[in-house]
């Protein structure tokens, strides 16, 4: 294996006498190597700043459809507001915020899954367009929305499973004047999300390699969800690192948002139409160069420990037919088995064969 960077797949010399897709195949396998925490990082704002166009346009599709949501959000707020008072514009906001939330999953999930396959692509060395990666991905939406659905959950099932009881406690206490019954639920909230909170980081951590596994290896939300986990073994540390960095750019944002959202909180009853015009563009700017760090990153994660665990490198030299051995989470033994070339063109992925095995999806045989 070559130490190069991926990105840059001419400088690995693939074998002589193959054909140019098969050599650029090869040259991507031949850069594939065991990746320090260091080395993801290095690789993963190589790679976007190398295709930033690709993945930055990518994720402004899921932006701009957040800022139309919300621009009509803050429109509806608005004229409630007007209306009926700022009581009944505090619920309908909570009421709204969860309608919104509901109509931008689907298309979220499937742009981020759009610039997941655009990185795999790029990692293994294919050329692929914004266009085509959004065709791959649309029609499998409910898969992606499966899966980010399960792994929201996994974050926040204890939390709210806690924090529930909590505020009724503390509401009864306050309300009845108790302080033994409030100070029960305000240490059960304490606990809701310091302890659920640190176990649904790691819970979303472990479930975070799930649309990689799906794309690359056509598995459903389950077994995606259950890939995830047994990739994601040994490595959380890294994941939390790769996660940490986009938290942080995001943090960014909400620094320059802050003093706006203060101004807009002091004063609730007043207009704030510039200001919250501001923050839609601040958001909308964050969320299409942030998101795709976080996503690049994961997969290369995910990329990685195939490598370490299933010599992936090794599976893209010999094909899709290298026996390959694979640790199960169930018995965490090694066993061999046929390794999944998604990527090669005798579309077979995972052992299922499409109905068209040189192209299944209409994309040359790849995915």
């Amino acid at each position: 294996m070559t130490p190069q960077d991926r990105e840059s797949p001419a400088a690995s010399a693939a074998p002589a006498g193959v054909p140019a897709r098969e050599s650029s195949e090869l040259a991507a396998a031949y850069a594939m190597r065991p990746l320090s925490t260091g080395e993801v990082l290095d690789r993963t704002f190589s790679i976007y700043r190398s295709h930033f166009w690709l993945f930055a346009g990518l994720a402004s599709i899921a932006g701009s459809f957040s800022v139309i949501l919300n621009a009509v959000q803050l429109l509806v707020h608005h004229l409630v507001l007007l209306h009926y008072g700022f009581r009944i514009a505090a619920y309908e906001t909570q009421g709204s915020a969860f309608v919104v939330a509901i109509l931008g999953l689907p298309v979220v999930a499937v742009v981020y899954a759009a610039v997941v396959y655009a990185l795999c692509e790029v990692y293994l060395g294919h050329a692929i367009s914004a266009k085509d990666a959004l065709r791959a991905t649309i029609g499998r939406w409910a898969r992606y929305v499966g899966i980010a659905l399960w792994q929201g959950w996994s974050a926040a099932w204890l939390i709210g499973l806690l924090a529930v009881p909590a505020l009724v406690l503390f509401g009864f206490g306050t309300a009845g004047a108790n302080p033994a019954l409030a100070a029960a639920g305000g240490l059960l909230l304490f606990a809701a999300f310091m302890g659920g909170g640190v176990y649904g980081v790691i819970a979303y951590i472990r479930n975070s390699l799930g649309v990689p596994a799906a794309l690359m290896e056509q598995t459903g939300v389950r077994a995606s969800m259950r890939r995830s986990k047994t990739l994601a073994a040994g490595t959380k540390g890294r994941i939390f690192v790769v996660l940490l960095v986009a938290v942080a750019l995001y943090m960014v944002a909400g620094v320059i948002e802050a003093p706006m959202a203060f101004f807009i909180v002091r004063t609730p009853l007043d207009e704030h139409v510039m200001l919250q015009a501001m923050i839609l563009v601040i958001g909308f700017v964050a969320s299409t160069l942030v998101s795709p760090v976080a996503l690049i990153g994961l997969t290369l994660v995910y990329f990685d420990q195939r490598v370490r665990k299933e010599a992936f490198d090794l599976v893209m030299l010999l094909g899709p037919e290298a026996p390959v051995p694979v640790v199960t989470a169930e018995t965490a033994t090694e066993t061999t088995t046929t390794a999944a070339a998604p990527f090669a063109a005798s579309g077979e992925y995972s052992g299922e064969t499409f109905e068209d095995p040189a192209d299944p999806i209409g994309n040359d045989g790849r995915l």
